[in-house]
């Protein structure tokens, strides 16, 4: 149960990338909260669900992770979050509920998670900034918020990197929470932002497929940039090449060939043979009479 509501970003990451304005959302408590996982909501519909749930205040502490500018792609290996990972795949046999939504439709705002907390349990708030990747040793009386606010993750190959360091200190502040006390961990994301010039269609870095609208699209450009170029002035020998290496072996295997056939037939032809041997020899019969 615990596994595949967390896999299901691996599972579902082929479909997930005809979406470019979702980010996945992510809850593990060691309480008892009544939660299912879907693979696709609306950030006003899981923000209506969380509010019902967190309304009876089921933990001493609310651990908000905030990471903007993610997609459900960032997490469709074990190896991006290995910390958050083992929470929601059972591994760590504290937490007794997980829910999980892979795709989140629109921009699920982490303060008013927070707001929500603070009403409903008169909790305070402990802020920690995810970028100093520091935090205070002692987070103070229950019912506490301990909002972590992270950067933005970076494009490139920093970007894997960082969103393993991000998992390491989040995991470090969960320990601080003292074992006898209950806590609920909201891993609230945003989707990335895509500049003007980014396709309408999200798709991953590393799917060699591409849609064939587009690749369609490119071949009615490119031809159209041929027709427009302008008539060139050189020879067909300068614009073409007619001698391949490929033609030269080929003419030379078929002359090796026919050196070797021209041997072969001048051989046959300077075989001489005698008229004499096409006569009948009658020497050995006359002597047979005569005996």
């Amino acid at each position: 149960m615990h596994l595949s509501s967390f896999s299901l970003l691996a599972l579902g990451a082929a479909s997930a990338n005809a979406f470019r304005d979702t980010s996945p959302f992510f809850l593990a408590s060691t309480s008892e909260i009544l939660s299912t996982s879907s693979q696709l909501k609306s950030a006003p519909s899981l923000l209506d669900d969380l509010s019902s749930k967190l309304s009876s205040c089921p933990s001493d502490y609310y651990v908000i992770a905030s990471q903007p500018g993610v997609h459900s792609t960032d997490f469709s290996t074990r190896k991006s979050a290995p910390r958050l990972g083992a929470k929601m795949t059972g591994k760590d046999k504290t937490i007794r509920s997980t829910a999980t939504v892979n795709e989140v439709v629109g921009v699920l705002e982490a303060k008013q998670i927070q707001s929500i907390i603070e009403k409903e349990c008169g909790a305070q708030t402990t802020a920690i900034d995810g970028s100093s990747g520091s935090y205070p040793s002692d987070f103070g009386p229950d019912p506490r918020v301990l909002f972590i606010d992270f950067p933005v993750l970076p494009l490139g190959k920093e970007r894997a990197q960082q969103l393993s360091d991000n998992d390491g200190l989040l995991s470090d502040i969960i320990e601080r929470i003292p074992s006898s006390k209950k806590y609920t961990l909201l891993y609230v994301t945003s989707p990335r932002e895509f500049g003007e010039s980014d396709s309408g269609i999200y798709q991953s870095e590393t799917d060699p497929y591409q849609d064939p609208v587009h690749m369609d699209l490119k071949r009615d450009f490119a031809a159209h940039s041929r027709r427009s170029e302008p008539a060139s002035n050189k020879s067909l020998f300068q614009e073409y090449q007619y001698f391949t290496p490929g033609l030269f072996m080929g003419l030379m295997a078929t002359f090796v060939f026919i050196m070797i056939l021209y041997v072969g037939f001048s051989a046959l032809a300077s075989l001489e043979v005698p008229y004499a041997a096409f006569e009948k020899d009658t020497s050995a019969s006359v002597q047979k009479k005569q005996q």
